[in-house]
């Protein structure tokens, strides 16, 4: 299972506001440290604003920075933001549907290990996945 584009780049930037959360970051700074190509990041910024996982001030010192604590942000929330949390329930053979009426060889294991997952992301907040002492 592989996250969207997206979705990485949405919670490289939530993540890396958590490690940083003191601070407000201009869309041109956080394109300088995390690489995200500019017209992507501006149009997530927008999204994860609308959101609500972000606010942005305006004026010369403005930016943004997250909304409400990483400890309240799961990683559910924003994969269910971005892309939507059905991205799951796509069989791992690659079938729209499981053939011939039953299900395939792998649709057991598959669900289990899909609930596994889902149980991880809405149990795991961005403040877990901040880096102790990591600052630029």
């Amino acid at each position: 299972m592989n996250f969207s584009k997206t979705t990485s780049y949405a919670i490289s930037v939530l993540s890396f506001m958590a490690d940083h959360d003191k601070e407000t970051y201009s869309a041109k700074k956080l394109n300088e440290l995390l690489e995200i190509p500019w017209p992507y990041l501006r149009q997530l910024l927008t999204n994860l604003s609308k959101s609500g996982f972000i606010y942005s001030t305006q004026g010369r010192n403005g930016g943004f920075r997250l909304q409400k604590p990483a400890d309240q942000i799961v990683l559910a929330e924003i994969i269910d933001s971005v892309e939507g949390l059905d991205v799951l329930d796509t069989c791992i053979m690659g079938f729209k549907k499981c053939p011939f009426n039953h299900t395939c060889v792998m649709h057991e294991v598959w669900e289990e290990t899909r609930d596994n997952i889902l149980m991880v992301l809405n149990n795991t907040t961005l403040d877990q996945l901040k880096k102790p002492g990591k600052r630029l």
